[in-house]
């Protein structure tokens, strides 16, 4: 989940902000030497599992925190093992939907990991690579199979463009408040599609997604930066109503357009 650069230094002094609409997320390109896959493999996800289930949380309206400030060294050093040990297994031999499963939990873990080593942050956005606080999304952070990749390489070369499925959005994390939730369970090959349903279905529901200001209908910054994932602003109403419940079909009601969006990046902190 990245922002564009000229919008963070207004993200920067208020975190309730959305960049201008004008202002695209980078385009998924193809990083083509991931699109090998096989006949699969077992896959362990115990020590994420383990990590999620001791430090992940969630509070009572569904939302999900993590407490980072609680991590002990001895878990953060067992979190990098994780990080280590799923860098290591032989992802081209994994099938297509263990593939996505995979990478979502890459992502996911990584995403942490780089949150730990800066903290106490109040934001992602100001985990500063370079001169200015731009996120860590280009750092390269991992390396897997020979090929060291930063987390736009993972979103935006792996991800979007070879699993093509919009509900992915809502399964990786950037670690803010107005991110989709982080899934306190692993994502799994064999409960894949119903994990994706689930993450989707309550981004949708939740106020972070979609909530009325007045009349006016406000999304999340996420169906702005990524509209041409949904099919464009058509697609995007289309999608909310595919996973909304009672409510959130009531408020999107027969409307064609949203109109304004926002985002909150503080921190998704367990207090």
């Amino acid at each position: 989940m990245t922002i564009p650069r000229l919008a963070l230094a207004a993200l920067a002094a208020t975190m309730l902000v959305a960049p201008p609409a004008a202002q695209a997320a980078p385009k998924a390109q193809l990083i083509a030497r991931w699109q090998q896959s096989g006949t699969g493999l077992a896959v362990d996800y115990a020590g994420w599992g383990a990590f999620l289930d001791r430090y992940g949380s969630r509070l009572a309206g569904g939302r999900t925190v993590l407490a980072y400030g609680r991590v002990s060294a001895a878990d953060k050093a067992a979190l990098s093992a994780t990080v280590s040990h799923l860098a290591a297994i032989d992802v081209d031999r994994l099938t297509r939907v263990q593939q996505h499963a995979y990478w979502i939990n890459l992502y996911n873990a990584l995403t942490i990991q780089v949150v730990l080593g800066a903290y106490p942050v109040s934001s992602i956005l100001n985990i500063k690579d370079g001169l200015f606080p731009t996120g860590p999304w280009d750092r390269k952070v991992v390396t897997v199979k020979g090929m060291t990749l930063s987390l736009n390489d993972i979103e935006h070369g792996i991800l979007r463009p070879i699993f093509r499925d919009p509900r992915t959005h809502f399964a990786i994390n950037c670690a803010s408040v107005g991110c989709p939730n982080l899934a306190l369970t692993p994502y799994e090959a064999s409960r894949l599609d119903a994990q994706l349903d689930a993450a989707a279905r309550g981004y949708v529901n939740d106020p972070r997604g979609f909530r009325l200001k007045g009349t006016r209908l406000i999304a999340s910054q996420i169906f702005d930066w990524y509209g041409v994932d949904f099919g464009g602003p058509k697609g995007v109403l289309g999608f909310a109503r595919r996973f909304a419940d009672a409510g959130t079909a009531r408020m999107l009601g027969n409307r064609a357009t949203i109109d304004g969006y926002d985002y909150d990046w503080s921190l998704n902190e367990a207090r």
